[in-house]
């Protein structure tokens, strides 16, 4: 008999998926060992399931044996890319009157953005445009053709991320400017951009750059300037530290935004079928369209931002300080080649560990001196890990990564589904409306999302990085810093980040959860501290367990 729900104010999960869920977490809880010393969050090292410095960085999946790359179709990593059907979309809106108007003469093209499936319009393309004279974000539709509509959002609101051209350009621009300043050491020093944002997340009334200049990607900062792309001037500048000695270093390759190609596919593994994408939401990579065992599970999971905000030590002003910044991973800016996978621009591989098949997509993206690997584990019993990697240093602080992680559940289909965490009586409590919430305001890290009618869950784990297969309990002080939330799915979340950089997620309208398509976020932390140099490698994650109900009595028709 499917399980039901109780009408309370504080609803509860009935006996029959209570029950299910306590035998769950016993015989899961039975296979995980408890650490006797944790690792300090998101440094890597005897604890983690991921290598160490011993072992030689970046780091990977601790005791992996049998790393291969997926061959199949469409064939190698290093050549799997789809036709770049997006110049159509460009073509039609730089053509277009009302997009002239709204972007001016001077226009950066920063990307293509397909709508999805839930979108008003499904089969339509959002072109993501930036005009420098009327200092505007402009998004143009295109569907049929044509251009259906056009929305011009003000810099000082929202601003796309920056392209690899104007990331070139700043770097000349502060280039130019050190040189008159006398200091030819920057002829040697390779130089790094990143989109610049007030001291209060919001973007700058005009494009406004960070730029830096280091030894090499290992090293700390040298000079550090703020680089007007409007003006192509520098507005402010600092000496960050004396002359340092490199580290040997290579810097990241990257490809022009030019050459950007977006890449999509599909893989059936181990009982999963999944579409993956790369593509102009700037998401990271993602995955859609996911089932196991034959059972819709997410629409779509993806990473939309990465924000970052550093310390202002004393005697600073937080505007000569870096940051905040929004990491939004993707192809806006150009993909680095995978240097331990090949130069594979999108890793998809398997392997093993500890006896369990594990398979893995990954794409790596420098912004500015941040080198950042985004990855999805995926194993044959049903696990799904997102996880970061991240290292480098933009400015001698202390700083904070909060990776913002989305997940579209629907299981068996959008309806349905509730989002539920253990209280301290034992009882799973049922999250009724929109909210924002501590992860560890549930017992043991124990939060789901279930299906009412099938009965179909899955449960939320928090990963530090220590797990290897298949897990360790932690101490709830390691996990007390991330953040849970509940959305019903809408349009704004769907599409690019258009949030500014912040900690708390926003889209909290208070709506009503009950029967609604629902999305679940993760926010992570990622401590770095300026001591601990820009070579160390830091991660998290969060990994999710999908856990199907028998499928032996009848389903109601939806």
């Amino acid at each position: 008999m499917p399980p039901m729900f109780r009408p309370r104010t504080r609803r509860r999960l009935s006996t029959v998926v209570l029950v299910t869920a306590l035998v769950t977490a016993l015989v899961v809880a039975a296979g995980l060992a408890t650490a006797a010393d944790p690792p300090t969050p998101g440094r890597h090292d005897e604890h983690s399931r991921f290598t160490d410095r011993s072992a030689g960085f970046p780091p990977q999946p601790r005791d992996a044996t049998h790393v291969r790359a997926v061959p199949g179709d469409p064939a190698t990593p290093a050549t799997v890319r789809a036709e770049v059907t997006s110049d159509g979309a460009v073509g039609l809106a730089l053509a277009d009157p009302d997009v002239r108007d709204a972007a001016g003469e001077r226009v950066e093209v920063v990307g293509v953005e397909r709508v999805g499936d839930k979108g008003a319009l499904p089969d339509a393309s959002v072109v993501t445009l930036y005009g420098h004279e009327p200092a505007a974000s402009v998004l143009a539709t295109v569907a049929d053709g044509r251009v259906v509509s056009v929305e011009s959002i003000p810099a000082g609101e929202w601003q796309p991320p920056m392209t690899a051209d104007e990331r070139a350009r700043a770097v000349e621009v502060s280039r130019d400017h050190w040189r008159a300043a006398g200091h030819d050491r920057v002829e040697v020093l390779e130089g790094y951009t990143i989109h610049a944002l007030e001291p209060d997340g919001r973007p700058y009334p005009t494009r406004m750059a960070y730029t830096s200049f280091h030894v090499d990607v290992d090293s700390r900062p040298e000079l550090v300037a703020w680089v007007d792309l409007t003006a192509g001037e520098v507005v402010r500048s600092r000496v960050e530290a004396p002359p340092q000695d490199g580290t040997g270093a290579t810097p990241s390759p990257r490809r022009s935004a030019g050459e950007a190609t977006e890449y999509r596919g599909h893989r059936d593994w181990h009982g999963w079928s999944l579409d993956f994408d790369l593509s102009g939401r700037d998401d990271g990579i993602s995955l859609s369209s996911v089932t196991y065992e034959g059972i819709p599970v997410f629409d779509r999971v993806s990473m939309p931002a990465m924000t970052v905000f550093y310390d202002h030590p004393p005697g600073t002003q937080p505007e000569d300080t870096c940051g905040p910044f929004v990491d939004r991973l993707g192809l806006t800016g150009g993909l680095t080649p995978v240097y331990w996978a090949d130069d594979a621009e999108v890793v998809i591989r398997e392997f093993e560990q500890l006896g369990q098949s594990w398979l893995e997509f990954g794409i790596l993206d420098t912004l500015g001196n941040y080198v950042l690997y985004q990855s999805w584990y995926l194993s044959a019993d049903g696990q799904l890990d997102a996880h970061t990697f991240a290292k480098g240093l933009q400015c001698e602080f202390d700083h904070v990564h909060y990776p913002f992680w989305r997940f579209d559940v629907d299981l068996a289909g959008p309806a349905d589904d509730v989002i539920t965490r253990r209280l301290p009586s034992g009882e799973l409590e049922v999250l009724d409306t929109e909210f924002d919430a501590p992860a560890d305001s549930a017992v043991g890290h124990e939060w789901a999302v279930t299906d009412t009618v099938t009965g179909d869950t899955v449960h939320l784990a928090f990963d530090d990085g220590s797990w290897n297969v298949p897990g360790q309990v932690v101490p709830e002080e390691l996990y007390a810093t991330n953040v849970v939330s509940g959305r019903v799915v809408d349009s704004r979340e769907q599409g690019t980040w258009r949030l500014p950089a912040l900690v708390d997620l926003g889209y909290n309208d208070g709506a009503s959860l009950d029967g609604a398509d629902i999305s679940l976020w993760y926010r992570g932390f990622l401590p770095h501290t300026a001591e601990e140099g820009p070579e160390l490698w830091h991660s998290t994650g969060v990994r999710m367990q999908v856990e199907l109900a028998p499928r032996y009595y009848p389903r109601r028709p939806r």
